[in-house]
């Protein structure tokens, strides 16, 4: 039994939705709800305190950490472990650089490539100087082919790791963290494999990988699926309702939520009550609830409450093949990412025929109308 783990800045809000930090979603919970479950997995109660400044001055040994954060239970055990290991009594904890981390946990400054987090432990007064502890769990190889004019190489990087965390700055790092947990849904299922047929299964669209997916499957009550579709790999809520040959792999899928003919919905976390229309495509992208998505694909993106988006053409690459730069709570940062696309504010309305570069981010209430080469009047 931990005893209790201190929580600052729980009032802060996502930088540009404006969200309660403690009410984003996380595979359709809320952030509040996530850290409590996965503290009170390790025997910690969270206690709130405004700031840092607030903590006790003698309750120790003391565990806090920013409202802001997202890590896995993994994280919090390991850092449990070198707490109860290590000589030094301050410790703050980072993340060692590997691919899975940068693919999914976006800078969180803007000069220091490094993820060291506002995550601590200290077990007396003694120290005054946080001693630096990167944690890394077991890298999970898993990668999908895309054409070498889109990446260079010809391969995306889709691979998991348990021990996982990440700030949440702008809606494109609560994006990361959604993909990331995610992925990390298969992490069960592969812990299982010997090295040989994990790999052989890791190669999408072979029957091993189907049938390992298939069995990931999970579905709520009174969902509608047409027999023609494809789900591998998904949690389906109540009341979801699955068109004929649509394609639903490796993703949570909101309750109430309607997919269309045709539809492909993949490496994605899609709120309540979505409507994705007939044909559409969302490729590794998160939505709140009540979006309404029609003539994409939409890929890498995040998709406020409410809003909804006509024909857009939604970029998620630089044509230079740079990296693309994102605005967050600490101002404008290189996110590390090659694809990225557009995080599209609560209750916007994009008209079709709009481009919108890699890495911007839509206010909320924006309503962009169809450029002016569009016909509005006839003689």
């Amino acid at each position: 039994m931990q005893g209790v783990i201190y929580r600052s800045a729980a009032q802060d809000q996502l930088y540009g939705f404006g969200d309660p930090i403690l009410e984003v979603p996380i595979l359709n919970e809320s952030l509040g709800q996530y850290q409590a479950r996965i503290c009170a997995a390790c025997g910690f109660t969270i206690v709130d305190v405004s700031s840092v400044a607030d903590l006790p001055s003698s309750d120790f040994p003391l565990w806090y950490f920013d409202a802001k954060m997202l890590f896995t239970l993994d994280f919090l055990k390991a850092a449990i472990q070198e707490a109860n290991t290590q000589a030094h009594s301050f410790l703050q904890f980072g993340l060692k650089k590997l691919q899975s981390v940068q693919q999914h946990a976006l800078p969180i400054a803007q000069q220091d490539p490094e993820l060291i987090f506002p995550f601590y432990y200290k077990g007396s007064a003694a120290e005054a100087q946080a001693t630096r502890i990167d944690l890394a769990g077991k890298e999970y190889e898993w990668q999908i082919q895309m054409p070498s004019q889109v990446l260079p190489g010809g391969v995306y990087s889709l691979n998991q790791n348990p021990v996982f965390a990440t700030l949440l700055l702008s809606p494109f790092h609560l994006h990361g963290a959604n993909m990331a947990l995610n992925l990390n849904r298969g992490l069960q299922l592969q812990a299982l494999l010997p090295d040989w047929l994990r790999k052989r299964i890791s190669k999408p669209f072979t029957k091993l990988t189907s049938i390992g997916l298939k069995a990931m499957n999970q579905k709520g009550k009174n969902c509608r699926i047409h027999p023609s579709a494809v789900v591998e790999g998904c949690v389906l809520g109540d009341d979801v309702t699955v068109g004929a040959n649509a394609v639903l792999r490796m993703s949570v899928i909101g309750s109430g939520t309607f997919i269309g003919d045709t539809a492909v919905v993949s490496f994605s976390v899609l709120g309540p009550n979505n409507f994705v229309s007939t044909g559409n495509h969302l490729v590794n992208s998160l939505t709140y609830p009540s979006v309404f998505t029609i003539h994409g694909p939409y890929q890498y993106s995040v998709f406020g409450r409410n809003s909804a988006v006509f024909a857009t053409i939604n970029s998620d690459i630089r044509l230079d093949a740079k990296t693309i730069k994102i605005p967050t709570a600490i101002g404008v940062c290189d996110s590390g990412q090659i694809l990225l696309g557009v995080a599209y504010g609560h209750r916007a309305k994009i008209g079709g025929s709009n481009i919108i570069a890699a890495g911007r981010l839509v206010p909320n209430d924006y309503v962009l109308n169809p450029p002016d080469f569009i016909t509005l009047n006839f003689d």
